[in-house]
């Protein structure tokens, strides 16, 4: 077990490890946690993008916020806070696409044996923002604290986007939920989507895009051609777990229902042959989260879904992933 400082493509990165787990998390990027490695196989869970993390210094190009995000974006694990989905203008200045929290730089400290604090105030919108990320055993724990520092209500979308690809991720991984209903995304319009968009229906069969049911227990293979953007709903427990029986490894992961009612599941199997991925990523992500649809902040507010902070109000949950042989 231990807390040690590793250096990739100029990043400082922290590593926190047990026995049979080894997480990396980025201070300098949103905090994002890179990979969490089951040691007894060396295999990361997560997903990485084609292009990884970039060196340190570089600059995005993109002149929007989600062009941003992408060219930032390592895979891995995020938390998406105050904005979800689509840049909003909230209070006179655009919360951009995924929010800011992922894209702010965050202070660090060791506070346990495996565990660290990190700390960040926004710019964008008037919250501070601590996260507790420790590791034992076969589990990584993020316990984060948010407090509004405005003297009015502020709404938010607050989630967490962990991302699972290869190796770990194949055509014999079987997804499991506490989920009672999946409900596509209404405007999610791709040329592969293969899910009738807005046609609620009981968890785990989905409407499809020619009628038929589609088992979404199931995961499709790499080569699929498909993407998909639905949203779990009703939750009889706030979990998932995701077993790939070939290498008997099991990712279980659980939540604070109360504050992230919903999930987000969101896949990409050689789907999207422009960009960003141009039908190279192959990725599942199952996204605990307060509101939905990624259409941002706006919408979360007409539909109810928004999270609100009273003046000074704090909110904490956890989030929570175990991994187990199986």
């Amino acid at each position: 077990m231990g807390v040690e400082v590793v250096e990739q493509r100029g990043w400082p990165v922290v590593r926190l490890s047990s026995d049979v787990l080894e997480v990396d998390v980025l201070p300098g990027k949103g905090g994002d946690i890179l990979a969490v490695r089951w040691r007894p196989l060396d295999l990361n869970v997560l997903w990485t993008t084609p292009w990884g993390l970039r060196e340190r210094g570089s600059v995005p190009n993109g002149g929007d916020s989600l062009t941003a995000f992408l060219e930032s974006y390592p895979g891995g694990w995020q938390t998406l806070f105050p904005n979800g989905g689509t840049p909003v203008i909230e209070q006179g200045v655009e919360l951009g696409f995924h929010g800011e929290a992922s894209m702010s730089p965050w202070q660090w400290e060791q506070t346990g044996p495996s565990g660290i604090t990190l700390t960040t105030d926004l710019v964008r919108s008037p919250f501070s923002l601590r996260r507790e990320i420790t590791v034992a055993a076969g589990a990584v724990e993020v316990t984060e604290t948010f407090r509004n520092l405005a003297r009015t209500d502020q709404p938010t979308m607050w989630s967490h986007h962990p991302a699972f690809g290869a190796p770990f991720l194949d055509a014999t991984c079987r997804l499991e939920t506490g989920a009672r209903t999946v409900l596509p995304d209404a405007d999610y319009d791709t040329p592969h989507n293969d899910l009738a968009s807005g046609q609620a229906s009981p968890w785990p069969m989905a409407v499809g895009i020619d009628g038929a049911e589609v088992d979404l227990r199931l995961v499709p293979a790499p080569d699929a051609v498909l993407d998909r953007m639905a949203y779990l709903l009703d939750f009889t427990e706030p979990s998932y777990t995701l077993t790939n029986p070939t290498l008997g490894l099991q990712v279980a992961v659980s939540w604070d229902g109360e504050q992230l009612p919903s999930a987000w599941l969101w896949t990409e199997a050689a789907g999207t042959q422009g960009w960003p991925w141009h039908q190279r990523a192959y990725v599942l992500a199952v996204e605990p989260a307060s509101s939905y649809p990624g259409s941002g902040l706006g919408v979360a507010k007409d539909n109810g879904t928004a999270l609100w902070f009273a003046p000074g109000q704090e909110r904490t949950l956890t989030v929570r992933m175990e991994l187990s042989a199986t």
